[in-house]
């Protein structure tokens, strides 16, 4: 396999923007499907039975549906080396518009389904940039007149040409994220395929979504009628795989069949600002070290791969960033939502995000470069989220911190 230098072909390029979607054919071998099933399947039985909650992304639904983060083994790597020699130089173009920024890999998992899974809420994994500002308490500034004590016109006008800088960064800059859902078996429709809403990765179709659910979630028929687009069932066969924009209306159908359905799962993402929403499902000890341009990997210094023998084996040891049962509920928590908000007593400084507006903690030496760049604070500089809670009232961080 040759590094990557393909360009990418114009016409999937185009289905993949326009449509949020397209599905490659015989991507991977059946011998090699073959053998990440078998090590998916027994890694995912082991990990449960061991109650190894700390091995599973939060997409779990009871004994039915699971997701399994995945090591470096034989069968995983020859996967990603497949999946980045084929749709390589396609994620690069859409991520990031042939501009050459580094393309990282943000989620490596498997998801089986059982018989008995329920069909999920029709969603898209992150929000759509202008929909996700729109969706924030930011408010553009009102002038009121200098002797009431309010803002002067002048810094009214200041203040929404920042606030529009930012509209405009979080629209236009928001990192793009695309996941590959690879069939290690064939996909019949009793099996719970992946349904697509074609084109509904749109700021209109994102509003849609807000303006007709409850917290952003529909079924089926709701989706349907809603979007006035028919879904498509992705019935792949094994070796085949469905890669979607994660702005893409999609769901995980019920598997009323007596066979499981697993797919291995990646995602990637561009330069920009971290979007809100995915599940980000990867082991700690891999995230910020898989970049599309260092593929394909080398088969050396491998972990190991499960056998029927003796499949705990091939798990990782548990560590102490990951946790298990209530801990691991927790941290994984803090993946999604952010670090701790500290104690306030021991806050040296804060800086005041340009987006969300809420103060977060900085050791004092860091305020003045942290608000120094074009677009001021934003959260994501220094581990928060935008939809993190403040933790205390300004007044009393006024107070502390003088």
């Amino acid at each position: 396999m040759a590094p990557l230098c393909a360009a990418a072909d114009p016409a999937q390029l185009e289905q993949l923007l326009q449509q949020g979607y397209i599905i490659l054919r015989d991507v991977l071998d059946v011998d090699a499907c073959d053998r990440l099933r078998q090590h998916v399947l027994l890694s995912t039985d082991a990990a449960a039975k061991q109650g190894r909650n700390d091995l599973f992304g939060n997409i779990q639904e009871a004994d039915n549906r699971h997701d399994l983060k995945l090591t470096l083994c034989a069968p995983v790597v020859d996967a990603l080396n497949g999946f980045v020699d084929r749709c390589g130089p396609l994620l690069e173009e859409a991520t990031c518009a042939g501009g050459g920024g580094r393309v990282r890999i943000v989620e490596l998992a498997a998801i089986t389904s059982n018989k008995g899974a329920v069909a999920q809420p029709v969603h898209a994994d992150t929000m759509h940039g202008v929909t996700r500002f729109l969706q924030s308490d930011v408010q553009l500034a009102t002038a009121s007149p200098e002797a009431d004590g309010g803002e002067s016109e002048d810094e009214a006008e200041d203040r929404n040409e920042d606030l529009g800088a930012i509209v405009r960064a979080v629209a236009t800059d928001t990192a793009l994220i695309y996941t590959c859902l690879l069939a290690l078996q064939d996909v019949s429709s009793e099996m719970g395929p992946t349904h697509v809403w074609p084109a509904t990765n749109t700021v209109e179709h994102h509003a849609t979504l807000w303006s007709t659910s409850v917290g952003g979630k529909l079924n089926v028929e709701e989706a349907d009628k809603a979007f006035g687009i028919e879904h498509s069932k992705m019935l792949l066969a094994k070796g085949d795989l469905v890669l979607y924009d994660s702005r893409t209306m999609h769901c995980g159908g019920a598997n009323s069949s007596a066979e499981r359905r697993s797919v291995f799962c990646v995602s990637t993402m561009g330069p920009g600002i971290r979007p809100d929403g995915t599940t980000w499902t990867m082991l700690r000890s891999l995230r910020n070290r898989l970049l599309i341009s260092d593929f394909p990997l080398s088969d050396q210094s491998l972990a190991p791969t499960a056998t029927v023998e003796d499949a705990a084996a091939a798990l990782p040891p548990e560590q102490s960033s990951e946790g298990t049962g209530g801990a691991n509920a927790r941290q994984e928590a803090e993946v999604q939502e952010g670090r701790p908000v500290p104690p306030l007593e021991e806050w040296a400084a804060a800086v005041q995000c340009s987006w969300c507006r809420r103060w977060r903690p900085c050791a004092a030496e860091e305020a003045p470069k942290l608000t120094s760049g074009e677009h001021g604070f934003l959260c994501k500089s220094i581990g928060f989220t935008c939809t993190q809670e403040q933790g205390f009232s300004t007044e009393a961080i006024d107070a502390i911190l003088g």
